[in-house]
């Protein structure tokens, strides 16, 4: 299954991004905070060798990028950041948590191998709902077999809907048949959610009260930047992996050169919401 954008619209879009990451290399920002460590969230969401697609990381790709973590001892799990967020653990200035939504049989077929392969602990965010439903989703045996791999799982919502644009009924339904259901088929806990989409318009204060409320002690958003001790653990941000880009683009957006980009995402919010 492919995703491909037109080439206008690619190439802008390659072009900010490199723009963005460049800069801030330019600019010296990617120097250790002074104020405390900070923690970086990846999201991935498909595997494979999709032109123009920028959803879909080629395997070659992930593999690499899953060695430069290894290598450089960076990555840690969805509990060592649980643990940094309550002020319970350490963990060093650039640490990164690999977490992939959305619940393709891509995750099972070709990033699990190489998280294994490279002992790389990562979150699957799931919605139920979608489960086993169309061939290009994950079944629930191979969910089992994820989280028998040591796979932490989360949810991303039962039918994968904006919680911010519906009534807080349904947001609320949403949120507990998803966790519930996870639950049930996994017989495990789950306590993480990943907001669909994860824009400015898909959270808010009351999508965070019907999390909590829910049983869920994270949320991410899709609003770039690095996560500091004193987050808030229903709102934390992640750093978009996308595809087609380099090994030198992946190693500057772990050291924060896409962080900036929660900027851009702001002005297009407040374009969108001009007047309205």
């Amino acid at each position: 299954m492919t995703h491909p954008i037109s080439k206008s619209r690619w190439y802008l879009k390659k072009a900010a991004r490199k723009g963005l990451a460049i800069s801030t290399w330019a600019s010296n920002r990617l120097a250790a905070a002074e104020d405390g460590p900070r923690v970086r969230v990846l999201t991935y969401h498909r595997f494979g060798n999709s032109a123009r697609d920028p959803f879909c990381v080629a395997p070659g790709d992930f593999q690499t990028q899953m060695r430069y973590l290894a290598e450089n001892e960076l990555a840690v799990s969805l509990d060592d950041l649980e643990g940094f967020l309550a002020g319970e653990r350490d963990l060093h200035n650039g640490a990164i948590l690999v977490t992939v939504d959305d619940g393709f049989r891509s995750v099972y077929t070709e990033m699990l191998p190489v998280l294994r392969q490279y002992a790389i602990p990562a979150v699957a965010y799931l919605t139920p709902g979608l489960i086993g439903d169309r061939s290009e989703y994950l079944t629930w045996n191979e969910v089992a077999r994820l989280a028998d791999a040591g796979m932490a799982i989360g949810s991303h919502g039962w039918t994968h809907r904006s919680l911010g644009r519906m009534g807080p009924s349904e947001a609320r339904d949403e949120a507990v048949r998803s966790r519930e259901m996870l639950q049930q088929r996994l017989g495990r806990p789950v306590t993480s959610f990943a907001y669909p989409y994860g824009t400015l318009a898909d959270f808010n204060d009351t999508t965070a009260g019907i999390l909590t409320a829910a049983g869920y002690t994270t949320a991410f958003t899709s609003q770039h930047s690095a996560i500091a001790k004193n987050a808030d653990p229903i709102e934390l941000p992640r750093v978009k992996v996308e595809g087609g880009e380099g090994q030198w683009m992946f190693r500057l957006l772990c050291r924060g050169a896409m962080d900036g980009w929660r900027f851009v995402d702001l002005a297009l919010w407040r374009f969108q919401h001009a007047g309205g």
